[in-house]
């Protein structure tokens, strides 16, 4: 029990030395909401996805992240084209509002390189994809703790060609 606790004391402890940290990992799942528009139909679609990233901090306010977001769209709508999968890959320049000495807001604007997959269900199930390059912009919320560890929440938008995705994932990350 008193190992628990001096973890617990240790996680809020102030960080003080927070800026000595440059380099983090992290890995989040979340929800997100998409809406498809082609010439057959409209369809909107509530996907889970994961995100893995690695951020670079130049100073306590301003980084560089570079991250990967995995989209499994589930279709409500399967006339014309199915849409299976978004992958894409974001380049985004952070800035970071601190609210207290743990917590801040996290200010991202980038592009992201995506590839949509799709199954024509008119065309005996054929596959195909559609890769392109749009605009990432993101608004979230991180914790940090003493230990490395920090936790958090995001908003993502991303522009696509053929739709737009907003996703809000929770993400655990080590900061070394």
């Amino acid at each position: 029990m008193k190992a628990i606790l001096a973890a617990a004391c240790l996680l809020v402890t102030p960080l003080s030395f927070a800026s000595d940290y440059h380099h983090a990992l992290s890995v989040g799942a979340g929800i997100g909401y998409t809406s498809i528009s082609s010439d057959d139909h409209v369809t909107d679609n509530i996907p889970l996805h994961y995100d893995l990233a690695y951020r670079y901090q130049f100073s306590s306010e301003w980084g560089l992240e570079v991250g990967y977001q995995d989209v499994f769209v589930n279709n409500i709508i399967i006339i014309g084209n199915q849409m299976d999968n978004i992958d894409s890959f974001r380049a985004a320049a952070l800035y970071t509002l601190p609210l207290s000495q743990r917590s801040s807001l996290v200010f991202k604007l980038g592009a992201n390189q995506y590839r949509l997959k799709f199954t024509d269900t008119d065309d005996n199930g054929r596959k195909y994809t559609d890769d392109g390059t749009g605009l990432l912009a993101g608004l979230g919320w991180r914790m940090e703790f003493a230990s490395g560890m920090d936790l958090g929440l995001t908003y993502h938008y991303q522009a696509m060609d053929l739709l737009d995705t907003h996703t809000f994932t929770f993400a655990l990350g080590y900061r070394f």
